[in-house]
């Protein structure tokens, strides 16, 4: 039998959960599905995960990232409409207002943590 295994976990290392864990509690709308002390996931969709974790090496939030977690939306008017109500939330920062590229409108946000959140039409 070959195994065919897909991509079902992001992990971001946070340097304080409670605080990631309320922030992303309000972006995602929802609970997480499982909480510990250092680990606190989310449900993704299907069997994917959003995960955050404390137990590893802090991530230092002047160092750049190379990975986006991506939120695609129906519609430029959506993107648009998450734009104004992200940017008045004081634990993240809008690192590119929203523009339209060759994939359509978006914006980018960074958590306190340095991570970037990207925000764009669904392809």
């Amino acid at each position: 039998m070959t195994l065919a295994p897909k991509p079902n976990l992001q992990l971001l290392y946070v340097t304080d959960i409670q605080r990631s864990t309320a922030l992303y509690r309000r972006l995602f709308t929802t609970d997480p599905v499982f909480a510990s002390p250092r680990y606190v996931a989310f449900s993704a969709g299907g069997e994917a995960l959003f995960a955050l974790w404390s137990g590893g090496d802090a991530p230092h939030a002047d160092v750049p990232r190379f990975v986006e977690t991506g939120i695609m939306l129906a519609s430029d008017a959506e993107v648009d409409q998450l734009y104004q109500a992200w940017r008045a939330d004081p634990d993240l920062r809008i690192a590119q207002p929203p523009s339209t590229e060759v994939y359509g409108r978006t914006f980018l946000a960074l958590d306190p943590d340095g991570h970037r959140i990207r925000v764009c039409q669904r392809d």
